[in-house]
């Protein structure tokens, strides 16, 4: 089950990707390669791909992430851990010219991957993590990916031929068949993905603007995932319920949006991964109107109040979660309203268990920003209070009157500076750029 925090930590650490991009500096100049890139298909060179070498990870380990309940200190030392994982990645990125050759200077030497990225090919993320999902050992050379030696004051060579990758377009439909705007789709590994170690995550500079990570379903409903390497796959799309932030005197607060998960659908009209379509895709196969169905209809609210045991008020800030019983990657979540009341809105009938977490009274905080990257609102925590977790069901009816009172703490948790978090890092990045 993701917490808020959680989120949050995701957060912070699609803005360090961001911050690594903007304070990264190329090693010496020290080797070259040179190469072109071919359409295996066509036998056509690919003009202007997007060419990537990524040094081959001579110490890979795996994802660090905070459990749930995590503290601040616990939650920053997750970030520190997966900062140094991003600190060990070197790449270079370059570009094919219209006869589909490329000429990459400064490169450090080094075993390095070899990766293209053109529209419709496979990419180069979906490549590897196909391969670490399949079980390849990512402290070897993964199979299938082509690699190139670079020595000092050498030249080599890499001509390297790209394949069609896999396609699934199709739509996505309201239950009385209208279509569904602005959602995201996206294809997961039908047996669990498994997350890329942070030496590998730097991969996605490959693939972007290249497509084959998520699409986003057009006026009529329509999408289209492209570059797909062959496996089995979930079709499953993401649709934002509650999307709520605001920005006053240049202070952005996301609070809504952390405590309030996407709903998930997978194909053809499931909320539980157990009833969703394996979907088997062949190299460059095209799989056409693979349609999902969203029906909201039998859906159902859950709804309280969330107070102080001592003397009945409501607690301003928290997050109240229904996981299912039989289901713990399904969940549903809410933030707690300024008055300690709270909605959870589209469960499916079920068994769940709430959990009320990181309750607190809390007043905006009069702190000024350290200069973070990012400028987040932020409050001071008065009071804090104990978790809570109580078992419910869900069945024919929206779930009423689930008033629930904590005890205090005996320590106050001081509330996630993300700030001042951001701010740190970018200072790192600054600092070792110089």
């Amino acid at each position: 089950m993701f917490t808020a925090r959680l989120r949050i930590l995701a957060l912070i650490s699609a803005a360090f990707c961001v911050a690594t991009i903007a304070g990264a500096q190329q090693a010496p100049p020290s080797g070259t390669v040179t190469g072109h890139v071919t359409c295996s298909d066509t036998q056509r060179p690919a003009r202007f791909a997007t060419v990537l070498l990524y040094a081959v990870p001579s110490n890979v380990t795996a994802p660090v992430q905070a459990a749930d309940g995590a503290d601040e200190a616990q939650v920053m030392a997750a970030v520190k851990a997966n900062m140094a994982g991003f600190n060990n990645t070197s790449f270079v990125q370059t570009q094919t010219d219209e006869d589909g050759a490329f000429d990459a200077t400064g490169v450090a030497p080094g075993d390095y991957y070899v990766f293209a990225s053109v529209p419709g090919y496979e990419q180069p993320m979906n490549v590897v993590k196909a391969a670490i999902e399949a079980g390849a050992d990512p402290h070897k050379p993964l199979p299938g990916v082509p690699t190139v030696h670079v020595a000092a004051d050498r030249e080599s060579l890499a001509d390297i031929s790209i394949d069609r990758g896999a396609a699934i377009s199709g739509k996505v439909v309201w239950e009385d068949g209208s279509p569904v705007t602005k959602a995201n789709v996206l294809v997961v590994a039908a047996k669990g993905e498994k997350p890329l170690p942070p030496q590998y995550s730097m991969i996605v500079m490959g693939s972007l603007g290249a497509g084959g990570l998520v699409a986003i379903t057009d006026d009529l409903g329509h999408f289209r995932i492209a570059g797909l390497a062959p496996g089995d796959y979930f079709v499953k799309v993401m649709l934002q319920t509650q999307s709520q932030f605001s920005m006053q005197k240049g202070r952005m607060n996301f609070s809504h949006i952390l405590a309030a998960k996407p709903l998930m659908i997978f194909a053809p009209a499931a909320f539980h991964q157990a009833g969703a379509r394996v979907v088997t895709l062949t190299a460059g196969q095209a799989l056409d109107d693979e349609e999902v169905t969203i029906n909201l209809t039998g859906l159902h609210s859950v709804s309280g109040r969330i107070a102080s045991a001592e003397d009945h008020h409501g607690i301003n800030s928290g997050s109240v979660t229904l996981t299912d019983a039989n289901d713990k990657n399904f969940s549903r979540s809410a933030s707690l309203n300024a008055d300690g009341s709270f909605t959870v809105t589209f469960v499916p009938p079920g068994t769940y268990n709430l959990k009320v977490e990181d309750a607190a009274d809390t007043v905006p905080s009069a702190r000024k920003s350290k200069g973070g990257l990012l400028n987040f609102a932020s409050d001071d925590t008065v009071r804090s209070y104990d978790d809570a977790k109580q078992q419910l069901i869900v069945a024919d009816d929206d779930v009423t009157g689930q008033n629930i009172e904590l005890n205090p703490s005996k320590t106050v948790k001081k509330p996630m500076d993300i700030g001042g978090i951001l701010g740190a890092i970018g200072g790192s990045q600054s600092s070792a750029s110089q």
